[in-house]
Parts: C-alpha cells; structure tokens; sequence
C-alpha cells in the first residue's frame, strides 16, 4: 500500500515520516561521533587526520546542499532521501571492513557528505507542505528528530562492551536498508515551477540565528568535553550522560515550546533563546560542581529550542512550497558554519589570555544585537 504525503490534510503525516527518518539519522550520526574515533583509535589513526577528513567532507556537503534543495525543488525528495540514507550507511559498514587509511579516507569523505546533505533533505521533506501556523508542526519535527541524539550518543558503548564493534557496523546497512524500503512507498511531487531568486531575501535572519545557535552548541561541545577530560578527569560515559541530556533537554522544550508557540508569541523568541543562551554559558563559566554542567547543558538545549522554532516557523511562512529546497538548504549552512565558528573563535581569544567559555558568550551577543537591529 503507497503511502501518499500530498495536500494540507496529511500534512502531520509527512512531519511525522520526516521526524521519524530523522530520528534514526541523529541516531547514527550519535554513533558515528562513538564509534568512529574508537575504531580509528585501534588502528592507530590520528585525530588530526580523522579531524581533516571531516573537515574535506563538510567543505563538499557545504557546497552542495543548496544544490541539492533546488533539484529537490524541481524533482521531489525521494531520489536525495533514497541516495542519502544509503550512501551514508553503507559506507559506515565498509569502513568497519577495511585498515586501508586511503580506503577509509575516501569512505570517511563520502559518510560526511552524505550525512551533511541527508538532514538537510530530511528537513526539506518534512517541512515543504508546512504554512499556516507551522509552530506545532516545526516543534514536533524537531522534538522526534532530537530524540535519536540520545539513542546515538548513549548505545554505541554499551553495545560495544557486549557484543563488539564490527556489530554496531553490521546494523549500518541493516538499518539504511529498511528506511529506504519505507521512503520507496513515499510519493513526492512537485509541479514544475520558473527559476525565481525571489527566496534570497529571506535566508539572512534564519541563517545567522541557526549558525549563532550551532556555534554555541559546538563551542560547548569542543570545549567542554575537553575541559571535562583534562581537567574535571570526568569519565567518558559520564560526559556522553551530560551531552545527551543536552539534547533530551532540547527536545522536550521544542515539543512543549511548540504547543504554546504562534505567530504573535514567537516574536519574543529569539531574544529569549539568546539570553537563556548566556545564562547557560555563565553556568559553565563559574560552575564548580557536576550538577552545574547539566544545567548548563540543560539551559543551552533550552535555549536551542526556541531558536530552532522561530528559524523552522519563520521559513515556513515566509516562503513558498516551491522554494522550500533551495531556502532549507542554504540556511543549513549553518550547520558548518557553527562548526566553524564555535571551534575557532574561543580559539581566537585563548590567545587573548580571555577563558574560552567567557569567550563564547560573543554568540548570543551578536544574536541580540542582529534581532535589536531587525526591530528597530
């Protein structure tokens, strides 16, 4: 039996599709971030190696995931789902099946591209049909999206200490096999429309909310599983605890946050999240104690809940089905570029003699100042 998402009424059923493919997409990307630096740790591969191959493979997803939002545009999102989904887990399986560092490295290229643009597609397909009142629709997406992160960051290790690593890489396939079985019983079809640019104008606001929103998340990330290892001599499950919680924390606000959200509400959201944002990073500044990273974490997903309401709901009203490909797919550039940004710039002020976590509040700083601009 064809599954058909088309047309207002079933639009919950193609958010909940799209949610569900992105749930086991955060699940093995989680898995991936494990699983991968153990692996390449028992036939010796180097971190700065392992880091330049992640770094080659999101500079290429970079480049083409607007491309890929617009062929979506133009085709559906079917072939890019398809081709993503197992693209990405097959090449996870053979770089369990290889010690060849050139094979792996090619591999390695692929799985990054391939992950990049798969979540971006993902996001396209659940919100394309997304317009009128989009905050429950968006919080929901979200919300079942994020979950798989807790899934992904948690399991790995215990799967692991049980039944061995090559296991975990045999699910890969398994698991890429099944969800392209269930996305060929997806129709997607979109009219074919004129090339218009008409779209631009509104990818700078959601773009620099998302990226300041990623560049906190990887600055705390980075800098803070560092800390916590080197100084706090934290155990390694028990800073995957502490991210996860992170993560569960952001996906129960965007689906409670979704519930109360509109139009008029969501214009407080931004500078909200913001604030939330440096109250958390002031947390992890001065905290002393395990229970003040948890808050911290748990405030930083907090505040990433409202942001990422306000960017989804934002696209979804301002701009038309046809465009929804090439918009998603450029503002989730930011993925990179918080990447970037929230690896280089507390690096860029450690020279300075400044503490890397006081340095990150730059951030929502830049984020407050943008939304005061915009209003006034």
């Amino acid at each position: 039996m064809e599954v058909v998402l088309m047309g207002n009424k079933i639009i919950e059923n193609r958010v909940i599709f799209g949610g569900t493919l992105g749930f086991f997409k955060s699940v093995l990307t989680g898995f991936s971030m494990m699983l991968l630096p153990m692996y390449f740790s028992m036939l010796n591969i180097s971190l700065v190696s392992y880091a330049l191959l992640l770094t080659i493979g999101d500079a290429i997803a970079f480049l083409i995931k607007p491309i890929i939002g617009h062929f979506s545009d133009k085709h559906g999102e079917k072939i890019f789902l398809i081709s993503g989904i197992l693209l990405y887990t097959f090449s996870l399986f053979l770089i369990g099946q290889t010690t060849s560092v050139f094979n792996i490295a090619l591999l390695q290229v692929i799985a990054g591209i391939s992950s990049a643009f798969l979540l971006s597609i993902i996001i396209i397909f659940a919100l394309r049909n997304v317009r009128k009142k989009p905050d429950r629709a968006v919080g929901l997406f979200g919300a079942i999206q994020s979950a798989g992160w807790i899934f992904g960051l948690l399991l790995p290790g215990f799967i692991i200490d049980r039944v061995g690593i090559k296991t975990v890489f045999y699910l890969c396939p398994v698991l890429g096999i099944v969800l392209s079985l269930l996305v060929l019983k997806v129709k997607t079809k979109i009219k074919p429309s004129k090339l218009s640019f008409s779209f631009v104008k509104k990818i700078p606001l959601p773009l620099i909310y998302k990226t300041i929103d990623m560049a906190v998340f990887n600055a705390f990330l980075i800098f803070f599983i560092r800390y916590a290892l080197n100084t706090l001599a934290l155990s390694k499950s028990m800073i995957s605890v502490i991210v996860a919680f992170e993560c569960l924390v952001f996906a129960v606000s965007e689906y409670g946050l979704s519930r109360i959200s509109n139009k008029q509400k969501r214009k407080q959201w931004i500078p909200i999240g913001m604030l939330i944002h440096g109250l958390g990073i002031a947390t992890m500044l001065f905290g002393s104690s395990l229970s003040h990273y948890f808050v911290a974490a748990g405030l930083i997903g907090f505040a990433g809940a409202f942001i990422d309401i306000w960017v989804y709901s934002y696209i979804s009203e301002k701009v038309g089905i046809k465009d929804k490909g090439k918009t998603i797919g450029t503002v989730e550039w930011s993925r990179e570029l918080g990447t970037i940004f929230g690896a280089q710039v507390p690096m860029w002020f450690s020279f300075l003699a400044v503490n890397p976590f006081a340095s990150i509040f730059v951030f929502p700083f830049i984020g407050l100042v943008t939304h005061l601009i915009k209003k006034n």
